[in-house]
């Protein structure tokens, strides 16, 4: 992995990391939640293998970059596009797992002209639009928390970095990880993915929730945009064992957008899908035709 900062035209630092083959055609892969740009590195051995060079940016706030107070989504589009310009990049290919998932969608919604594909993995959804009816338990209680304490999330998540430096076959953090489904805890076994996984967690809170919490409000909050509105194809990824992210979500985001493909794999789960099904997912992005000219009216 090798680390790099840019600094914004705001003055703000920007963190990010390359995976990968280095001489690649480009791909931005936007992290999970909680998580950094250390979680690319899942992608490294698949991008050497088909030709991709992954940029993995940390979100405002987190590892590498400065913290941005009152921070939207919307703000997402022209700092991905610093950081293109910076990298001398005319196009490429976007790809969000979990947490990520957002920034995807809005990325395509202002900037569909740069792009050569669009694809989402078990994506967080727009929770004020379909609401907390499928949302894992655990997620539930930490946002009915954040809405009553705000303080509360802060210590559970100091708590969480504690538990997520012990050993996964040792309490607490056996405990969490019977939460997962099998698929899940069959890919997390495998200490490679384990601590990869890992690792991005740890960057994420290693200098305090703070940013943590904020990159949660905004999956909270209204993401000033119609997802219905958005024309770019996107190729949504979701296991139907994913306990974290359930699949139904993503099934009515996809059925209100006008461009889109949906992959539902039976037996798979939030960790497991990205891990066994990799090569799968870069074929078809990379297979992606040149979408309609309808769909790169700049908004």
């Amino acid at each position: 992995m090798a680390d790099h900062t840019f600094r914004l035209s705001t003055g703000r630092t920007l963190g990010y990391a390359l995976h990968g083959d280095p001489k690649g055609t480009p791909c931005f892969y936007f992290h999970g939640w909680p998580s950094a740009r250390i979680q690319g590195a899942l992608m490294d051995e698949a991008g050497k293998k088909y030709g991709l060079r992954f940029i993995s940016p940390d979100r405002p706030g987190i590892g590498l970059s400065d913290f941005h107070e009152g921070r939207e989504l919307k703000d997402w589009p022209p700092l991905l596009t610093e950081l293109a310009d910076h990298l001398a990049l005319d196009q490429f290919h976007i790809l969000g797992w979990s947490g990520g998932g957002p920034y995807v969608l809005v990325t395509t919604l202002h900037m569909p002209q740069r792009l050569l594909s669009a694809t989402i993995i078990c994506g967080a959804p727009p929770l004020t639009f379909l609401g907390y009816e499928h949302m894992f338990w655990l997620y539930r209680m930490m946002i009915r928390l954040r809405h009553a304490f705000p303080t509360v999330l802060g210590i559970i998540l100091r708590l969480g970095e504690k538990i997520a430096r012990g050993h996964p076959d040792q309490a607490p953090l056996k405990w969490l990880m019977k939460m997962l489904g099998r698929a899940d805890r069959a890919v997390l076994k495998d200490p490679i993915v384990f601590e990869k996984v890992r690792a991005g967690m740890l960057e994420a809170l290693r200098r305090g929730p703070k940013a943590v919490i904020a990159d949660a409000d905004i999956y909270l909050s209204e993401w000033g945009f119609e997802v219905g509105s958005i024309g770019y194809p996107i190729h949504f990824w979701h296991g139907k064992q994913d306990r974290n992210i359930d699949w139904r979500y993503t099934e009515k985001l996809a059925s209100i957008m006008p461009h889109t493909t949906t992959e539902w794999l039976a037996e798979e789960g939030h960790y497991s899908l990205p891990v066994t099904h990799l090569d799968a997912i870069l074929e078809k992005a990379l297979a992606q035709p040149k979408p309609p000219a309808s769909c790169h009216i700049s908004h």
